[in-house]
């Protein structure tokens, strides 16, 4: 079984090293980036689409 959970990264506001640095540790708690998709809300923001093991299916 996995989690989900969606990051909103707004690239307007948050640069390459700190996104790069939020999602690795994002993955060092056992996430995976599974897509990227725009948000067309006016802003540049990202939606960051994650998955993860649960503890159930291991």
């Amino acid at each position: 079984m996995f989690e989900y959970k969606i990051e909103q990264i707004n690239t307007a506001k948050i640069k390459s090293p700190k996104i790069e640095a939020q999602l690795t540790a994002l993955g060092q708690d056992g996430w995976e980036l599974v897509s990227v998709v725009p948000d067309f809300d006016g802003e540049h923001i990202l939606k960051a689409f994650m998955k993860r093991r649960t503890s159930a299916s291991a």
